[in-house]
């Protein structure tokens, strides 16, 4: 199945699909939206930098999620895990940078977060503005 059409399928059954998730919690982090997204549910590991997110090595996070070559549809899932590495990092001004730019994108696909929960990725940007604004 194509991405595109994948997003679609993941919109209509999301609850449905989210159990074979659950396992891949990222403990430190808030799953209420400052959390990354391993991507749309046909999600490919080095695409995303989950296993450098996981195991908080934020350069090499930044380094893979920077030269990724992911699909231009799949772009957004990649920006947010680069914006959660700009806040994890301390560098504000770059996470929200990318966040204001996918509030601005016509696209609000779902996102499947580490915690297992799917989230549109402007609600995913909006609460992590928010708390980088505290």
């Amino acid at each position: 199945m194509r991405h595109s059409k994948m997003r679609k399928f993941a919109a209509a059954t999301a609850l449905v699909v989210l159990a074979p998730f659950a396992t891949a919690g990222f403990a430190t982090v808030d799953a209420a939206g400052s959390d990354p997204v391993m991507g749309s549910m046909g999600f490919n590991d080095e695409d995303f930098a989950n296993k450098e997110l996981k195991d908080q090595d934020w350069s090499k996070a930044e380094a893979a999620l920077l030269k990724s070559g992911v699909a231009k549809e799949d772009e957004v899932f990649a920006k947010l895990n680069l914006a959660f590495v700009y806040s994890s990092t301390g560098r504000r001004d770059l996470a929200v940078a990318i966040y204001n730019d996918i509030l601005t994108s016509k696209e609000n696909p779902y996102a499947l977060t580490r915690s297992g929960q799917p989230r549109r990725v402007k609600s995913i940007a909006k609460v992590a503005l928010a708390r980088l604004n505290q």
